[in-house]
């Protein structure tokens, strides 16, 4: 990033072309090392621009499938997007986006269920009713707003394809709805 006075979004993305370029020469060699039934995970930490702005990712899980791998895409959304209902719709839109982009089988995951201390919050959020949804935005949200959150609210209640499974690692039964005791 300093010899190519790059910033931290410049060089992640120089980083992506480098990869795409080299697809089938660096990358084929590392993955032939890998037996059939392993699992590979690529990490995009936080790096919403790799599958909405640019075409690099989308490029990447081609790539895979076309060199017969099972490709699914797994976003994770940190708990705090539950602690109010503007953040949560904005994660919404974000795993939407990642799901219409990459066009894969796709798993929402709640993360860092531990940190989350009110029950109520979780409840609110993991199977939200619309109503419920719409009602808090337009309290939290300017009035002249209220044609846009009726709008974002079904998008997410229509289509039915955003939901969570919350994980709680410090718990053997991560899937538990009881993830709080």
């Amino acid at each position: 990033m300093e010899e190519l006075g790059l910033g931290p979004n410049g060089g992640l993305i120089y980083c992506m072309e480098h990869l795409e370029e080299n697809l089938d020469e660096w990358l084929a060699e590392e993955l032939d090392y890998y037996l059939d039934d392993d699992y590979l995970v690529f990490d995009c930490p936080g790096q919403i621009k790799l599958f909405s702005h640019v075409p690099m990712l989308r490029n990447f899980v081609e790539h895979l499938k076309r060199k017969n791998f099972n490709v699914c895409g797994v976003y994770l959304l940190d708990s705090q997007f539950i602690a109010d209902v503007t953040k949560f719709v904005s994660g919404c839109m974000a795993s939407l986006s990642a799901m219409v982009q990459l066009e894969l089988p796709h798993v929402n995951i709640l993360s860092k269920m531990d940190l989350v201390t009110s029950k109520r919050d979780v409840e609110n959020y993991l199977d939200p009713e619309p109503r419920f949804l719409l009602s808090e935005l337009n309290e939290w949200i300017a009035p002249w707003f209220k044609k846009l959150n009726k709008s974002l609210i079904e998008q997410v209640d229509e289509y039915s394809m955003v939901s969570f499974i919350p994980i709680n690692l410090r718990r053997k039964a991560a899937y538990s709805m009881h993830w709080l005791k």
